[in-house]
């Protein structure tokens, strides 16, 4: 039969104290505070793979900035994407993939990235030029957007007025 464990109270989690080897105070269902040598005391979480017998551990947060309550949340959604059979590791994994894939596809980062190469095939002074020319003319209109959304009307919106004082350039084309 399986050992049940008795939940923490907010008083042990916060009367933990360092020893001269690291304490496990176990809360249940796969959740523990980990209260390192140094003092320092994290939130973990051990689960088993879904269809897999491999078990894997992965860290919540640091406690008193993660409360007991906190922890016990987020476990609880932890455990629900495990019963659902999502690895919840994998699926943090993937979503901060996703979170750098809509970062550097931001305008901005790409005129960056673009501006990188440019840059070097041309003096400073041009380079200079080109970079406060799109700082000043397209980045106040289009620089949160992410790339894939923009629209041929959204920029022929942004280049307009620069078109109307005659401040075209094309220099700003693409390098082979």
């Amino acid at each position: 039969m399986a050992r049940t464990t008795r939940p923490l109270t907010h008083t042990e989690v916060q009367k933990a104290k360092a020893t001269d080897k690291d304490l496990t105070l176990h809360d249940g269902d796969g959740l523990f505070l980990l209260v390192k040598t140094t003092g320092k005391k994290i939130w973990r979480f051990r689960y088993q793979l879904p269809n897999s017998s491999k078990r894997t551990m992965v860290s919540l947060g640091a406690y008193p900035a993660l409360s007991l309550a906190d922890a016990r949340e987020v476990r609880a959604e932890k455990l629900a994407m495990l019963v659902r059979g999502v690895d919840p590791q994998a699926r943090a994994d993937e979503e901060a993939e996703k979170l750098q894939i809509a970062e550097e596809s931001i305008f901005v980062n790409v005129a960056r990235k673009w501006f990188e190469l440019k840059e070097s095939h041309i003096s400073a002074a041009h380079a200079k030029n080109i970079w406060r020319s799109i700082e000043k003319d397209i980045l106040p209109s289009i620089e949160n957007i992410p790339v894939q959304e923009l629209k041929a009307r959204t920029l022929i919106q942004v280049l307009e007025p620069i078109k109307a004082r005659g401040a075209l350039e094309t220099d700003l084309l693409p390098i082979d």
